[in-house]
Formats: structure tokens, sequence, C-alpha cells
């Protein structure tokens, strides 16, 4: 086709152009010479601010040694010493967490933590439309009202000023777990302990975990008081399977321990074992013969199902797919998302 005869319109977009990051060449040069790697490998870690061997190979080479202690969080010896109170004393621990896909994940994965150790677990996560978004007191007495003494949230609470009085004054224990920053005057709620690396005076390394993560440090620092070391080389690697979904779904940078997380757990989801989410890897279509598993899959296949529930419905069937052992359950459930 000549240029007279392409259609007006064809010309009316504007040129795109690439907006390259500079770099000295010759640092990525010495990083190719370091790390071993071709230079144009070289080139784009250069771009991305990675300039040591040491890095590159962390960078190119994620493993569980690349995901930090739960012990260094602000607040998680108290945590897990009254979880580990409430699980020896028989108590039934309420788990309040929030209805898109990062917070029913994080029930799921600390719920089922807890129960590994033989703790009694009960589970709210609000409806949207008639209960909106965070704690409510009226939850908190009802439960109070049926036993309940230990509130652990999850993906929410650090708002939620008011109702931590409250629970405060009805005699329930509460623990807040939550990514979301604290109030701009630095004020948090009123709890036993707040799980957050981004509270002030936390020096966790990675400020940018999800709701779900932080959750999960919570169920790896309990689980690893219990069983040791053997915690992070045969219970970990399971988890991560729904933490990568939660990670890409919240969209939290994957950098540092976040991209660890999602490359290890896209290598377990390729062994998907769950009924629940073996259940809903069908009804998405992703078929490991033919398809290696992306983020994108994560973010735009899985993500979006789990999201539905709580956008359109009840957000406790996400909690109920990922823990039911019916498999004919499991697969309506996940029809239905």
């Amino acid at each position: 086709m000549n240029e007279s005869d392409r259609p007006a319109h064809a010309n009316s977009r504007p040129k795109e152009h690439w907006a390259l990051t500079p770099f000295e060449p010759s640092r990525a040069v010495r990083l190719a010479q370091a790390a071993e790697l071709p230079l144009a490998v070289a080139e784009l870690l250069v771009a991305r601010g990675i300039e040591s061997a040491e890095e590159a190979v962390e960078f190119l080479h994620p493993n569980l040694s690349q995901l930090h202690s739960p012990f260094k969080m602000l607040g998680m010896e108290a945590a897990v010493e009254r979880v580990e109170a409430a699980i020896a004393q028989g108590e039934t621990i309420l788990l309040y967490g929030d209805y898109d896909v990062d917070g029913t994940t994080a029930v799921v994965l600390l719920k089922t933590a807890i129960e590994m150790l033989g703790g009694t677990v009960r589970f709210h996560v609000p409806h949207r439309l008639l209960e909106g978004y965070g704690l409510q007191t009226a939850v908190l007495e009802e439960a109070y009202a049926e036993g309940v003494r230990l509130v652990i949230t999850v993906d929410t609470g650090m708002r939620a000023f008011e109702e931590a009085k409250a629970a405060a004054r009805m005699g329930l224990d509460l623990i807040v777990t939550d990514h979301h920053l604290a109030d701009a005057k630095a004020e948090l709620p009123v709890a036993l302990a707040i799980l957050n690396p981004n509270q002030p005076g936390c020096s966790y390394p990675s400020k940018d975990l999800c709701g779900a993560g932080i959750a999960m440090k919570l169920a790896l620092a309990l689980l690893e008081r219990k069983n040791g070391e053997r915690t992070w080389t045969k219970t970990l690697p399971s988890f991560l399977k729904l933490l990568a979904i939660a990670t890409v779904a919240d969209a939290v940078p994957l950098k540092g321990e976040n991209r660890a997380i999602v490359a290890l757990g896209l290598k377990e989801l390729s062994q998907p074992v769950g009924l629940g989410l073996c259940a809903l890897m069908q009804v998405a279509q992703i078929d490991f013969a033919k398809h290696k598993l992306t983020a994108f899959d994560l973010g735009f296949r899985l993500g979006p199902r789990i999201n539905a529930a709580g956008r359109m419905d009840v957000a406790s069937e996400v909690v109920e797919l990922f823990t039911t052992r019916d498999a004919g359950r499991a697969r309506e459930l996940a029809a239905q998302l």
C-alpha cells in the first residue's frame, strides 16, 4: 500500500516512543563479567538498579531464603503468644477479613495454620453492600456474646479506631494484621498487637507485603514455633500458591520479597492439590500441558473470579471454596464464581 492509499485515520494516531532508562554501558559490562551473564541481560538488570553479582543472582533465582523471618515484624512475639494461649485453652478465635482477593485468601491462610495447630476458628467477611468495609462493632458484640475473646483482623483494621476501643471495653483481645498505611497523624488502633510493616517503629525489611502476606507471616511464625525449620520446607510452599494470587491481584510492587513469593508460588501452582484451587483453575481453563502459568493468569484469570464473590454476593464463599473437602461442592462454587 502506498502512503497516498493509506486511510486518513491511519496517520492520525500519535507516534509512540520508548523512554529508555539511561545507564553507563560500562556498568552493564562489569555486571555481565562478574555474574557471567549475557550483556543484554546485564543491561536490563542495570536499568532496574541491579549492579552487583549477588543482586543479580537473587533477582534471577528466587528462593525461600529471600523470605524474611516473621519475627522481624514488630508485634509478632506478642501476637504469637496470644494465639498460642488461645489454642492451648480451647478458645474460639474470630478472623475478621476483607471481602476482596487479598482479604479472603488471608483468612484461608491463617485459618488453615491455626487449625493445623489444633485451634478453633470462625471467620467473618463483611458483605460489601450490607455492611461495607472494615470492622463492625455489632459483629464484635455478637462474637463476644458467643464466647469469643480473641479477634484477629486480616487486611483491615488500621483505621478501626472506634471499633478497637469498643473491643477493648468489651474485653476482646484484638490483633490487627494489615498492610494499609496508618492514619496520617500516626494514630494507631488500640490492640494487643499490630502487625504492619508500615507502622512507626517496625523495622521489617519488606514494606510492600499485601494483607495476605502479613497474615501468612503470622501463620508462619505460629507453625515455626511448633514445627521448627521443616515449616519452611514442608508447609510454606503450599501456602505460597494462594499468597502468589493475592500478591498479584492486590497490585503490590513485585520486587524483593514479593517477587520471590510470586515466582515460587507460580512454581507451586503448576501442581495444585487443593480441591477448590483445582476446580477454580479448571473453570479458568488453565491447562498446564499447553500453558505455563504467569502473573498475568493470576491477575486476570484467577484473581477476578475470586474477587467476584465479594463484589457481587458473599465473599465467604471464597473461604469455603478453598477449605472444602467435598469435590462436588468445590466444582459448584468455582462455577458460581
